[in-house]
């Protein structure tokens, strides 16, 4: 089947680690921009701090499941 499961785990777990790491530090520039502002408007702040660090376990989550597939 190739390496695709490899780079795409990756791919998740760094993306992952990324968003689950700015929004659990509070960083501006991440909760500030335009692709957040949806979320931040809807949920307040704190709730879309929430809301990226659940969704960033998940993408790690699913960035180990990837690595550790056998197709």
């Amino acid at each position: 089947m190739g390496r695709w499961p490899l780079y795409v785990g990756l791919v998740l777990i760094v993306t992952g680690l990324m968003a689950a790491g700015a929004a659990a530090l509070n960083l501006d520039v991440f909760m500030d921009s335009p692709k957040a502002e949806p979320f931040v408007r809807s949920l307040g702040r704190t709730g879309a701090r929430v809301f990226y660090i659940v969704l960033g376990a998940v993408f790690v989550a699913l960035g180990i499941f990837f690595l550790n597939t056998r197709l």
